[in-house]
């Protein structure tokens, strides 16, 4: 009976083992991919403190300027290509909306019916103040 309770100890301690041994090999691969990752973000957040000093460098008013200058062929405003006022048409004739006649303000205050029915339900539902 001492055996079997033994070798049950025994079978026991090596299963605690090799589970110890490979959680130890699994910790340590999880801690290299944290190594590199680590590593990764370091490697990203330089690239962009560089980006940024571009950035900033290429956003300067002269920087931007000179670029303008080489990319979009601007020219200077010639003399030419001014108008004066008397160029610009006129308005077209609004003496037919003026002939339109108007409607009373008195009318429409004594226009009776059903109320205006709303499209949203909670302000459709509130009753009106007395």
């Amino acid at each position: 009976m001492i055996g079997r309770i033994t070798l049950i100890w025994v079978a026991l301690a090596a299963g605690v083992a090799t589970g110890l041994f490979q959680l130890k090999y699994e910790v340590q691969a999880l801690e290299r991919k944290l190594g590199r990752i680590n590593q990764a973000i370091l490697a990203d957040q330089q690239a962009i403190h560089v980006l940024k000093a571009e950035w900033a460098l290429l956003n300067q008013p002269g920087e931007l300027i000179k670029r303008a200058a080489e990319n979009l062929e601007l020219r200077p405003i010639a003399a030419m290509q001014i108008g004066q006022v008397a160029d610009v048409p006129a308005r077209r004739d609004t003496t037919a909306l003026a002939e339109l006649p108007a409607a009373p303000p008195a009318a429409a205050a004594t226009l009776k019916g059903p109320p205006l029915s709303v499209a949203n339900p909670m302000i459709a539902s509130a009753r009106p103040r007395q």
